[in-house]
């Protein structure tokens, strides 16, 4: 049952988790998962439930399946896909389940007493939630995540983002994929290290103020910068991918805003992306780089910008940000010695040195 198209999506899903092919018109994929907004929930034994939180539950991933009690296909296809699922993975910290009653439609049939005798049909070990909006005006938790209707699967990983939403869900690859994943313990992630997570925040919420402001006319920038700079940092333009010796420059040194000077990242964190662009994992300090929702060409991707002077760089995938060449300036260092001048990387040839590996 579809509950009407959405038409934006997140760019640069993580290719690991593509445990089936999802509906590009729904959901929110690589967004940060909403509070669920569902107030009325029972214990796997059907008794009230006060106050459950999924997001705040044990297992590292959460997974939450959305369906309606007068919705075929729930019982044909989505919950014997769950009871595969919580078969093979029930005990295990890997994993929080919950079951949502998610209502949009026929709410004579689709009650709360409905999804009590589904909880009973099933016997599933976990909670269940009834969610049909306030005074039937809807499911709330569908408007949240974007859901396009029932038998409806969202997962979201240990960081809190979205990584799977769709109708269908492939139940092996999931169960192999989240196994593999109590084998390999999630690395730790030193402090102060600015995540996907953060990223996502910052384009939801808003970014913090920058440590100055540099402003121009289009004219004072075009006197300033060349012609490909500033195609690439005002208007937002692309260079062609592998197209600098940049991408392969390794040498110490620091990244600086080819507008404004600003440092923005530094070489340590330079890593070869293979994207065809420089590769970063980390700005310098908070507030130099602002991160911007980006719906263009049918997709919302995020936008890396100057904080200062609102140049662009380039995008956010991911675990990197990848900046465009024309963006940016080198500033070397010579061994024990401060800052030297600056040095455009157009038409310089690569150190040959290995790339550093990403982490």
């Amino acid at each position: 049952m579809s509950a009407g198209p959405r038409t934006v999506r997140w760019a640069g899903q993580p290719r690991e988790m593509n445990v089936a092919n999802q509906n590009a018109d729904y959901g929110i994929a690589n967004e940060l998962a909403p509070e669920l907004g569902v107030t009325r929930w029972v214990d796997p034994s059907g008794q009230p439930l006060d106050g459950f939180d999924l997001l705040s539950a044990p297992g590292r991933y959460k997974l939450l399946f959305c369906f309606q009690h007068a919705c075929p296909g729930c019982h044909s296809s989505g919950f014997p896909t769950l009871q595969r699922i919580v078969q093979a993975l029930h005990g295990t910290d890997v994993l929080s389940i919950a079951v949502v009653h998610t209502v949009f439609e026929d709410f004579e049939h689709n009650t709360f007493e409905a999804m009590l005798e589904d909880q009973r049909r099933y016997a599933l070990p976990v909670p269940f939630g009834h969610d049909a909006g306030q005074d039937q005006s809807g499911s709330e938790l569908m408007r949240r995540f974007g859901n396009g209707g029932t038998p409806w699967f969202i997962l979201i990983d240990p960081n809190g983002v979205v990584v799977f939403n769709d109708f269908r869900l492939d139940a092996d690859r999931l169960v192999t994929f989240l196994r593999n994943a109590t084998r390999d313990p999630a690395p730790a992630v030193p402090p102060g290290t600015f995540t996907w997570r953060d990223v996502l925040k910052q384009v939801r919420d808003g970014n913090p103020p920058p440590p100055r402001r540099v402003e121009r006319s289009a004219a004072e920038w075009r006197e300033r910068l060349t012609p490909e700079q500033f195609r690439v940092t005002r208007e937002r333009g692309t260079e062609r991918a592998h197209s600098s010796d940049m991408c392969g420059l390794f040498e110490p040194g620091e990244y600086q805003c080819v507008c404004c000077g600003t440092p923005l990242f530094e070489a340590s964190t330079k890593f070869g992306s293979k994207s065809g662009w420089p590769s970063f994992t980390q700005a310098v300090a908070p507030g130099v780089v602002a991160h911007l929702a980006d719906d263009s060409h049918g997709m919302r991707r995020v936008e890396v910008a100057c904080n200062v002077c609102d140049a662009h760089p380039g995008a956010r995938v991911p675990r990197r940000a990848r900046a465009h060449w024309a963006a940016l300036l080198h500033q070397r260092r010579g061994a024990g010695e401060g800052c030297s001048s600056c040095l455009r990387h157009h038409g310089r040839a690569a150190p040959s040195r290995p790339a550093p590996r990403s982490a």
